[in-house]
């Protein structure tokens, strides 16, 4: 709840009156492939309200620090006797069902410690997974010389000693490949277009290809998102069409 572009996003309304976190999580539920879901907030006081809304919609809630995030994670990993886990915002408004379950099948074709596709930038900006070993991440957790942005990212130690891990990172196919689209919600204005186009939807049954035919037949639609600067992680690159 504390973001500081965006205070309060997660429980926003994007549709009707159900909030971002409940849209995500019930696009979260379209995915074939994981074994179940779970809600992982903060203890500060400013997230009760999403522990309560995880209380009225009995899904499991783990609370952790706010800023370690990494250990957050592994400590609701390690709550859910998890494996793997998809490690996903709570903000991912456009959470792509097909690719999460593209990765999780990649990720269990082989031994591989962070399967991903934002290694490079080539979908549209917020469409994104990671599917991640849980085992590297307590490994991880347990270094005595992690800094602050490495506790706050839970990738992020492994994409920066990428010679520690097997790692996987897919490209999207041509008709996907729009890395200059933004989908993702950080700014007022990408909240405003989040609740337009799951009004247009109806809901939330779309995809990614859906919101690109859209992107095409109304490009206007986009315009005030298009002109917000996104400070892309250091470890992406971005590959234009």
């Amino acid at each position: 709840m504390g973001s500081s572009r965006l205070p309060g996003k997660t429980m926003q309304p994007v549709f009707d009156d159900m909030p971002l976190l409940e849209a995500v999580f019930h696009r979260f539920r379209q995915c074939r492939q994981i074994d179940g879901l779970l809600v992982a907030t903060s203890v500060a006081p400013g997230d009760d309200v999403i522990a309560i809304w995880c209380t009225d919609n009995d899904v499991v809630c783990h609370r952790g620090s706010e800023d370690d995030v990494l250990a957050r994670v592994v400590g609701a990993a390690r709550a859910a006797g998890a494996d793997a886990i998809v490690q996903m915002g709570a903000d991912s408004a456009y959470l792509d069902a097909l690719l999460i379950d593209q990765l999780i099948g990649l990720y269990k074709d082989d031994a591989y410690d962070l399967v991903c596709n934002t290694l490079e930038l080539t979908y549209p900006l917020g469409i994104y997974g990671h599917i991640v070993r849980v085992s590297s991440l307590e490994d991880i957790n347990r270094r005595d010389d992690l800094s602050p942005a490495d506790r706050e990212d839970v990738t992020r130690y492994i994409w920066e000693h990428k010679e520690q891990f097997r790692l996987l990172n897919i490209k999207a196919p041509p008709e996907l490949h729009y890395p200059e689209l933004r989908f993702t919600v950080d700014y007022p204005e990408d909240m405003v277009l989040a609740q337009n186009i799951y009004t247009h939807f109806g809901g939330l049954r779309f995809t990614t290809a859906d919101l690109i035919a859209l992107y095409r037949r109304d490009p206007s639609l986009f315009a005030d998102t298009l002109k917000l600067k996104q400070e892309a992680a250091p470890h992406l690159s971005l590959m234009q069409r």
